[in-house]
């Protein structure tokens, strides 16, 4: 995969300027021990919707004696991977092993960031996430021209909803924020750009378009013609996120006994045939999410990938058998970080993902989609998540309407509430604190509020607001 990368902004060549005076000025530097770009870290770690992530799942909650990733474990994983890559690539340029526009792309890196940005990536995740995200687009977007989005709603935490102190959000550094931006537009009314990536996500809401130009100041203005480039620190997340999310949940649930890894690497390939069976009714029911290759090679890159597990049988739980694993993926997660690197181009800089690596990857998250995701089991599930959630927004949206006309404000948290009696009026402000409200719940919190709402449980008026406070 090669994707041209656009120069450094006049802001960018500043601070880059100012960090290489720092660092050959120590003693006079700035009187704070902390960067900017440090002080975005810390106060991401620091945020409760990154703790809330911890009760969020990754694909499906830890059960029966295994533990599974959630959202705060992958975030965590994320963040380390995007952060070893940035230095790697800035040790690179140190030994001269990358020259010229490259370097000088790289040097403007700021491994904190990185960090930040890639530990913020997932905060705008809905309890039950992907599932949930459907059902709330579907609920928001009668009253919103742009619904609901995760990563849009990641962007919206940290600039808007976030609370530190009498700013809104985190105010984070523009570097930050654009390096969250994976999708650094807007969804437009029409969808009018090349291809349909614009209609299926986007970054930044309509009523966020001053965060938005603020984080990407310097770039491009956003049309609705084309799709802006991302800056080096987004594609450095985008690639942990993808990396970390294919390997970490491959080894979740090969250990938990739903993915074959050994029966892949076999020679006899049976089991090969069955994945590429699978892959095309993955592709047949989801044109849009399928990645860009062929399912015979997807198929291939899968028994390459699962070959490398040393693993001639099921996961059996033994000392052996945990060491192995520890060790595969390990050398999975060196090998796609040392695929990522940036090369000069003619007059520009382009980024290269070395395409056998990317093709691994991908394979990799679609054993996850059609071995776990797809199975009966987690879609009866699914169907009673999305029915949760639906129904938390129809009860939460009505009683959003003015006490005068029928509705019961009561049941909002102060926070919430405030927002209501202030800007609330209209159709279109109540859905979207509706769904600021439910996307930051946690999933235990959101199956209390259901049953309680519904007389489904009986529980103190404390324990009540404490869920949803």
């Amino acid at each position: 995969m090669e994707r041209p990368l656009s120069p450094l902004t006049e802001e960018q060549e500043g601070e880059l300027a100012e960090r290489q005076w720092r660092k050959a000025n120590p003693k006079t530097g700035p009187k704070s021990y902390r960067t900017p770009q440090q002080r975005d870290r810390d106060r991401v770690l620091y945020s409760s919707a990154l703790q809330r992530l911890a009760y969020v799942t990754q694909v499906t909650a830890s059960e029966s004696g295994h533990i599974f990733h959630n959202r705060l474990s992958h975030s965590l994983k994320v963040a380390q991977v995007g952060r070893r890559n940035a230095e790697r690539l800035q040790t690179l340029v140190a030994r001269g092993e990358i020259s010229g526009g490259a370097a000088r792309m790289i040097e403007a890196l700021d491994p904190d960031a990185v960090e930040a940005s890639c530990l913020a990536h997932d905060l705008g995740h809905p309890p039950y996430g992907h599932i949930a995200e459907q059902v709330l687009h579907e609920k928001a977007v009668k009253y919103l021209p742009d619904g609901f989005e995760g990563n849009a709603q990641s962007f919206r935490i940290v600039t808007r909803l976030s609370v530190r102190d009498e700013k809104p959000g985190m105010d984070l550094t523009r570097q930050t924020l654009n390096g969250l931006l994976k999708y650094p537009w807007r969804r437009w009314p029409a969808d009018l750009t090349k291809g349909q990536k614009r209609k299926w996500k986007w970054g930044a809401y309509e009523d966020d378009v001053e965060a938005l130009a603020f984080a990407r100041k310097g770039w491009p203005p956003e049309s609705p013609y084309e799709l802006p480039r991302l800056c080096l620190e987004a594609e450095i997340m985008d690639w942990a996120d993808d990396l970390t999310y294919a390997v970490h949940d491959v080894d979740d649930f090969f250990r938990a006994g739903l993915i074959p890894l050994d029966r892949l690497a076999a020679t006899d390939g049976t089991e090969l045939k069955h994945l590429e069976t699978l892959l095309v009714g993955a592709r047949s029911e989801d044109p849009h999410g399928f990645p860009d290759f062929e399912t015979e090679r997807l198929a291939r890159a899968a028994q390459v990938a699962a070959s490398r597990a040393a693993s001639a049988a099921p996961y059996r739980h033994t000392h052996g058998d945990r060491g192995a694993m520890r060790e595969f993926g390990s050398r999975l997660i060196t090998e796609y970080l040392e695929a990522f690197s940036v090369q000069n181009a003619g007059s520009g800089v382009k980024l290269v993902i070395d395409d056998r690596a990317h093709c691994e990857v991908e394979a990799l998250k679609m054993l996850v989609r059609v071995y776990v995701i797809r199975r009966p089991s987690l879609a009866v599930v699914q169907q009673g998540q999305m029915r949760v959630v639906g129904e938390l927004f129809d009860r939460y949206f009505e009683a959003a309407v003015p006490p005068a006309r029928g509705g019961n404000r009561h049941l909002f948290p102060p926070g919430a509430g405030e927002r209501l009696e202030k800007e609330g009026a209209s159709e279109a402000k109540r859905a979207r604190i509706t769904v600021d409200l439910i996307s930051g719940l946690t999933e235990t919190a959101a199956v209390k509020l259901h049953n309680r709402l519904t007389g489904g449980w009986v529980a103190s008026a404390l324990d009540a607001t404490a869920a949803i406070g």
